[in-house]
């Protein structure tokens, strides 16, 4: 599909992507800051039963999964080949056809 015209065909992911590493900078911040806090202060990031810790990260995985497909999609509608593609996701065609070909 070719790129509509007026818009830039990277910016959604672009924007994603900006979204992404401000939630994960924030996560990381907020980890160090419990790491660094005397257990009396720890009260924002305390492991519960269900893995707290990998239940707040879960969703950036998410979110980066959702913006490499964009990004994908992206550089397909700009002309990059599948060849190339596979060559940066370093996977086989059969899985990057299986992941993002819609």
């Amino acid at each position: 599909m070719p790129p509509t015209p007026g818009r830039h065909p990277q910016a959604a992911p672009s924007h994603q992507a900006e979204r992404l590493a401000q939630a994960a900078g924030k996560l990381a911040l907020d980890l160090h800051a419990e790491d660094l806090a005397p257990p009396t202060q720890q009260t924002g990031w305390k492991p519960g039963p269900i893995a707290g810790y990998t239940a707040a990260a879960l969703p950036l995985l998410a979110q980066a999964r959702a913006v490499l497909a964009a990004a994908v999609a992206a550089d397909r509608a700009t002309g990059a080949t599948w060849d190339e593609l596979t060559a940066v996701l370093d996977v086989s065609p059969d899985t990057a056809a299986r992941r993002y070909q819609a």
